[in-house]
Order: structure tokens, then sequence, then C-alpha cells
């Protein structure tokens, strides 16, 4: 399934490896989930630091990437697509380890009475909300832990699989891309507790992962030609991000991250034998990575806010190590729940 490299590239896979397995698309994920890690880092940076600013233009909105992901990996299995054998997955590898690791989280906020400024902000009288009435908005916005938002988005477009598998079977739809685009240059992601506003906005990212995955080899082909040309747009469109953050941020990171997509899609299939095997472990745990990183994240917050009795400082230095224990505390988790049910831990955590 992998098409053939140019020189220095590599060939295809041998024919015992799994005819789904695309390896520079597994390596594609690992990077994926480093991207929505790095990017919620909670440190105290200093007012209008420039690096904090960097660090969220480069890593802020990888969710492009997973879901670009999504809509690869979608069109790459479609041929022996089954609604029912579909949604019976996704619902046992999804959205049920997506209700055991919200269950914690969700008695925790119940009992303390604690909820954060982006519930409270929009409904103020959230607190005396019934207790049924905030555990469906929890769920059905994620709203319990910030990143979880993105499980009830992607859970329309696992019920909307067969209006994909109709724009795939008949590839003239795939015309709408352009106009997609446009649509999510204006419907930009936030609120998220929006969760409708959220599939519009990545409505085309998904597409278009879809449309590089119906024609991979062309678009490797062309890349190779010019893999210069998507390598300059892609740093051009970092930087101008970084000059129009202020006024257009959002809908420039959209187009820097849809770029991304294109610039990563090509140098780790070019690239794939120097990819450091840390990807593949970052792969495999990419959906265990997702649901639990954010906890590891707010008990490293807790300890050593704890015990330094201040925020973490915002520094390249600081985060640098926040982010390395964050992955390795979560991983060790992971690992854990693996070795205590290996049976059982896709439907507990994802993976």
């Amino acid at each position: 399934m992998v098409p053939e490299g140019p020189q220095g590239a590599p060939q295809a896979a041998p024919k015992t490896h799994k005819k789904e397995f695309i390896g520079y698309i597994h390596h594609f994920r690992g990077l994926a989930i480093l991207f929505v890690v790095a990017c919620h880092l909670l440190m105290a940076w200093p007012p209008n630091s420039f690096t904090e600013k960097c660090l969220l233009v480069l890593w802020g909105n990888g969710t492009v990437l997973f879901v670009f992901i999504a809509g690869y990996l979608f069109q790459h299995l479609s041929r022996k697509f089954e609604y029912k054998d579909y949604l019976r997955k996704k619902l046992q590898n999804v959205m049920l380890p997506y209700l055991i690791v919200s269950a914690p989280i969700i008695v925790y906020r119940l009992v303390a009475h604690e909820y954060p400024g982006y519930i409270t902000d929009p409904h103020p009288a959230f607190a005396t909300w019934p207790v049924w009435e905030r555990v469906a908005y929890f769920l059905g916005c994620g709203a319990h832990l910030q990143p979880l938002w993105f499980i009830p988005m992607i859970a329309i477009f696992y019920v909307a699989a067969p209006l994909f598998i109709y724009i795939d079977r008949h590839p003239k739809w795939y015309y709408i891309l352009p106009a997609v685009c446009v649509v999510s240059w204006f419907v930009e992601r936030e609120p998220f507790s929006d969760i409708p506003k959220m599939f519009v906005h990545f409505f085309s990212v998904y597409v278009f992962g879809m449309f590089l995955s119906r024609y991979k080899k062309e678009y490797l082909e062309f890349a190779k030609k010019y893999y210069v040309i998507i390598s300059i747009a892609t740093v051009l469109a970092f930087a101008a991000t970084l000059l129009f953050y202020t006024t257009l941020g959002n809908p420039l990171n959209y187009v820097h991250k849809m770029l991304f997509c294109c610039f990563f899609i090509y140098w780790l299939w070019r690239l794939e034998r120097y990819v450091p095997p840390f990807f593949n472990l970052m792969a495999d745990l990419s959906f265990g990575l997702y649901f639990l990183h954010y906890y590891t994240l707010l008990i490293v917050k807790a300890v050593y806010e704890r015990s330094a009795h201040h925020a973490i400082p915002g520094n390249i230095l600081y985060w640098t190590a926040d982010l390395l224990l964050v992955l390795f505390g979560t991983i060790v988790v992971i690992q854990a729940v693996k070795r205590l049910a290996p049976k059982k831990s896709r439907y507990l955590i994802g993976c």
C-alpha cells in the first residue's frame, strides 16, 4: 500500500503486512497526538510573551491534524464499509472509553461544585441546573474536561458516515472542497461547547483527508515535484499567523494546519525509515493519550503548585519539562491499564 518512494525513501511494505497499514499515516497519528498534548500545557507566561505566541501558533489547533487523519483513514478503509458494524466499533472503542474516562471528573465537579469559566461564563446559573441536565451538558459538549469536546463533535462524523461514503463513491462531490474550506475560514472553532459549529468548521478538514487518501498516489507524485513550494508555503503560513495573530490568528492557523497536513504527509513518507520508534508508540497509544493526558497534566500542575507555591513558570525550559512529564506519566498509566486489562483496555481508555 505504501507507494514506491524516490531514492532514499521507503519502499512498499512487505506482503506480510496488513493491507490497510500505511506507515507514514501511522507516524502522522503519533505526531498529531503530540500536537494535541503540547498545546494544552497550563503555565504562567509573562504578558505578551513572544515564546508563548510561537508555541501556540505552532502547536495550537492540532485537532486539524487529528480530524484530517480520521478522514484519511475513513476513506482508506471505506471499501469494506458496513454502517452498523462501523457504528458498533465506534461505540465500543471511542464512545464507551469516553464515558468511562469522563465519570471521575464529572463526579468530582458535581460533588465539589467546581465548574470552569468556559461553562459558567455563558451559563451563570449552571450550578443550579438539575443534576441530570448538568451531566447531559457535560457529555453532550465534553465540557467536564476541556479537551473532551472533540468526542461529541467526532461522533457527528461517525453518524454522518453514509454521507462521506456517498461523497467518496461519487468523486465529483470532492469539488465542494474549496467551498467548504471557505466556510471553515469564516466559521471559527470557538466556542468549544457549540458542537454543531465545531462539526461545520472541521467538515472541510475531514473531507480534505478523504480527498488526499483517495488520490494518495497522485498527491505523492505531485509532492515529489513541488515539495519545496509546499514547504515554503507552510513556513510562510506560520509566519503570517504570527504576524496577524491578534486579528486573523484563528483563520490563518486553520490554513497553516491544513498545509501542515500536506507537509507532513510528504516528509513522513519520504523519511519514513528515519522516523524514531517513539512515534510508533505514540500512534499506538494515541486515543489513550488523548483521553488521559489532561488528568496527568492537572496532577503535574497541582503537585508543582503545592510544592513551589506558585504556578509553573512560562518559559521554554519549564514547557519542555512539563510536556515530557505529562507524556511520560500518561504513557505509564496507559501501559499499566493495558497490562491489568489486556483484552479490555481498548474499551476502557481507547487503546
